[in-house]
C-alpha cells in the first residue's frame, strides 16, 4: 500500500507574546518548554536473568495482571501458550495451552481481554493446517488453571442474507480472530460481555465480517445462550470470485480485523461499538457494510440509518455524495473537494475511481479503529485512519459527515523503487489522542515499505475554522533532515502507548517501537515530537502489539533475530536531568 509524501504548509504568524521559534525542525509556539529525557535500563532479559522464551510468535499484545500485589506478565503466545512472567525477572511462573477438540493445534492472534482475575481468549483450531474452529476459554488466573465454570464455547453462526431470501453461515475456514477483545460490564451485571470482531487471514473469498457479543454471566451458567451476532458485515450467500484476492473485486467482504479491535464508546445516550471494517462489498441497500466506520448500538440491530430515497440506485464504483451524507450510523470513505486521484506508482489506479482504487490496492478502513475527540464547543469528532496513509475527520453523531481528510503519509513506492508491500497500505495502528495547550492533538503512526518516503509518527491538531473543525499539521518525527530518515519505519511499527505520569514537566510521551533486526523503542514528546528516549533493542519488537506501561516499566513483545524465539523484554524508564 502506497502512499505520497505530505507537504505541510506552515503559515507563521508574527504576534507579540507567540513568536514561532523553528529547532529540529519542529515549529514551537514560543521557547521550547525544558525537556525531560529518559533513560530506558534492561530488567529483562540480562546475562543473569534470561527470562523465558517461546518457539512461535507473540502475535496478541501482553497483559498485566495484579495477584496478591504482586505484577505478573501474561503472555499469549501464538500457538495457543498462554504464560505467566514474573514481572521482575522475566521468570515463567506457568504456562498452559488453551483446551482444543480432539488437541489440536490452535492459532492465537487476538488480544485476549482481562475481567478481573479471569483472562477471556478467542483463538483457532487447526486440522491439517486449516482453521477447523473458532473458541472462546476463560482462565482463571488467580488459579493458574481454565476455569471449570466456563464450557469451551465453539463458534457457529448463521443470519439471512440482506435479501431475505438465502442464509449466510459463518465458515471457520475463512474466518480469522485478530480483533482484539473488548468488555463491558454494565450496571446489574455481574460480569458483562465480551465483544469478538472476524474477518479472514488472506482474502480468500467467501469471507465476512462477523462481530459477535460474548454473555459472560450465560456463559458461566451453562453457556446455551451466551452467543449473540451483533453483526454480519456483508450479508450475502453468493461471493463469486474470479481472482486470488477477493476483495479486489468488491465483493462480500468487511472484515472485522483491526488488531486493536472495535472503539467500546459509552456515550450519555448509551454505550455504542465503533467498528470500522476491511475490504469488499458496500451497498447500504444490500445492507454490505465493507470499507466503512459502523455506529453500532450495543443492544439493538444495526441500522446504518442512511436516507433510502437518496441511496436508490446506490453505485458502489461512483456512490452518490448525498447518499454519503445522509448516512447517521454509517461512514463510507471519501476523498475531499479538491483532493486530487489517488495515483499508486505503477498506475494500478489509473483506469480506476476512488473507491475501486482502495479495493485494487487493499487500502481499507478495517486496519484502524477510530479514536472520539470532543471538541471545546462541545461537539464530538471522531478521528479515523485509513491505510490509505489519510486521516478523515467526522462528525461523532452523525458518521456520513465528513469534515475533513487530509493525507498524512505518502503513497508508498515510486516509477524507480519498488514498494515492497504494496498491500500493507501505509497505516495499520491505534490513534492516540491527548491536549496541547488546550487544543485536541490526535497522534498516528505511519510507515512506508520503500526507500523513497520519510514515514513515522504524526500529529494533527484538530481546530475549527469558519465554524467547521479541521485538521491541521502539527509535527512529525522524524523530519526529513533526520539522520537515516529514508530507512526508519518501513514496515508496520508496534501500536503508541502514552505516559504522563513520568518526568518533572509531567509532558506527556508516546512511546513505540520501529521493528527491525534489533528494534528500536522511541520515547516521543507529544507537545512537539522531539525524542526523549531511544533504546536499541535485544530482539526486534513486535508489530501491531501495544507496548505495556506498569509503572515506570515498560514490556515489549519481541522476537530474537538469531533464532526467531518469542520472549518478552523489560526496561526502566528513569527521568534524567531536564535540557
Amino acid at each position: 500500500m502506497p502512499l505520497a509524501k505530505p507537504l505541510f504548509a506552515i503559515a507563521i504568524a508574527v504576534a507579540a507574546l507567540f513568536a514561532l521559534t523553528a529547532c529540529n525542525g519542529v515549529f514551537y509556539a514560543g521557547a521550547p518548554a525544558p525537556v525531560d529525557k529518559f533513560k530506558l535500563t534492561g530488567i529483562f532479559p540480562t546475562t543473569q536473568r534470561p527470562s523465558a522464551s517461546f518457539d512461535d510468535s507473540i502475535l496478541a499484545s501482553p497483559l498485566a495482571h495484579v495477584l496478591n500485589g504482586r505484577t505478573r506478565i501474561i503472555a499469549p503466545v501464538s500457538d495457543g501458550t498462554i504464560a505467566a512472567l514474573d514481572a521482575d525477572i522475566g521468570e515463567s511462573l506457568w504456562q498452559l495451552k488453551v483446551p482444543t477438540p480432539e488437541n489440536r493445534p490452535a492459532l492465537l492472534a487476538a488480544t485476549p481481554v482481562l475481567v478481573d482475575d479471569l483472562l477471556v481468549l478467542v483463538y483457532q483450531s487447526l486440522a491439517d493446517g486449516v482453521k477447523a474452529g473458532h473458541h472462546l476459554a476463560v482462565l482463571d488466573l488467580a488459579r493458574g488453571r481454565w476455569h471449570d465454570g466456563f464450557p469451551l464455547l465453539t463458534i457457529t453462526a448463521e443470519q439471512p442474507t440482506g435479501d431475505g431470501k438465502g442464509v449466510v453461515k459463518f465458515n471457520p475456514a475463512t474466518a480469522y480472530s485478530h480483533a482484539a477483545l473488548k468488555h463491558w460490564r454494565p450496571s446489574g451485571r455481574q460480569l458483562g460481555y465480551v465483544y469478538a470482531g472476524f474477518g479472514s487471514a488472506g482474502d480468500v473469498q467467501p469471507f465476512h465480517g462477523w462481530l459477535f457479543e460474548v454473555d459472560l454471566d450465560a456463559w458461566r451458567k451453562g453457556g446455551g445462550n451466551a452467543l449473540k451476532t451483533v453483526l454480519l458485515a456483508t450479508p450475502e450467500s453468493d461471493c463469486p470470485s474470479k481472482m486470488e484476492y477477493g476483495t479486489q473485486e468488491m465483493i462480500c467482504g468487511g472484515g472485522i480485523w483491526a488488531p486493536a479491535g472495535p472503539l467500546l464508546d459509552i456515550s450519555d445516550d448509551g454505550p455504542h461499538l465503533l467498528v470500522a471494517t476491511g475490504n469488499g462489498q458496500v451497498d447500504p441497500n444490500r445492507k454490505d457494510y465493507a470499507n466503512a466506520v459502523l455506529k453500532i448500538d450495543v443492544d439493538k440491530p444495526f441500522d446504518a440509518a442512511c436516507d433510502a430515497r437518496l441511496c436508490a440506485g446506490f453505485d458502489p464504483f461512483k456512490p452518490a455524495s448525498a447518499c454519503l451524507e445522509s448516512c447517521k450510523n454509517l461512514f463510507i470513505t471519501r476523498p475531499k473537494a479538491g483532493d486530487p486521484p489517488l495515483k499508486p506508482p505503477y498506475h494500478e489506479c489509473d483506469n480506476r475511481g476512488f473507491w475501486e482504487c482502495l479495493a485494487w490496492m487493499d487500502y481499507d478502513l478495517g486496519a484502524n479503529p477510530p479514536v472520539k475527540v470532543k471538541l471545546e464547543d462541545g461537539r464530538s469528532v471522531l478521528v479515523q485512519a485509513g491505510k490509505d496513509g489519510a486521516a478523515y475527520l467526522l462528525d461523532a453523531e452523525h458518521l456520513g459527515t465528513q469534515y475533513d481528510r487530509l493525507q498524512i503519509a505518502e503513497l508508498c513506492g515510486s516509477p524507480t523503487d519498488l514498494c515492497k508491500l504494496s498491500w500493507a497500505g501505509m497505516i495499520v495502528t491505534q490513534p492516540l489522542r491527548t491536549e496541547i495547550d488546550g487544543e485536541p492533538v490526535v497522534i498516528i503512526p505511519t510507515f512506508s515499505p520503500d526507500q523513497t518516503h520519510v514515514a513515522g509518527v504524526v500529529a494533527v491538531k484538530i481546530v475549527t475554522m469558519d465554524g467547521q473543525p479541521k485538521l491541521k499539521p502539527f509535527w512529525r518525527f522524524p523530519t526529513a533532515d533526520y539522520p537515516d530518515a529514508i530507512k526508519l519505519f518501513r514496515s508496520h511499527p508496534s501500536f503508541p502507548v502514552m505516559t504522563t505520569h513520568l518526568g518533572r514537566h509531567k509532558n506527556a510521551v508516546v512511546w513505540l517501537v520501529d521493528i527491525g533486526g534489533n528494534g528500536t523503542l522511541y520515547g516521543i514528546r507529544a507537545r512537539d515530537g522531539r525524542v526523549v528516549a531511544k533504546q536499541t533493542l535485544k530482539g526486534s519488537g513486535r508489530q501491531l502489539s501495544f507496548p505495556l506501561i506498569v509503572g515506570d516499566r515498560i514490556y515489549l513483545a519481541s522476537k530474537l533475530p538469531t533464532t526467531g524465539k518469542a520472549f518478552i523484554e523489560a526496561y526502566r524508564i528513569e527521568p534524567t536531568a531536564g535540557e
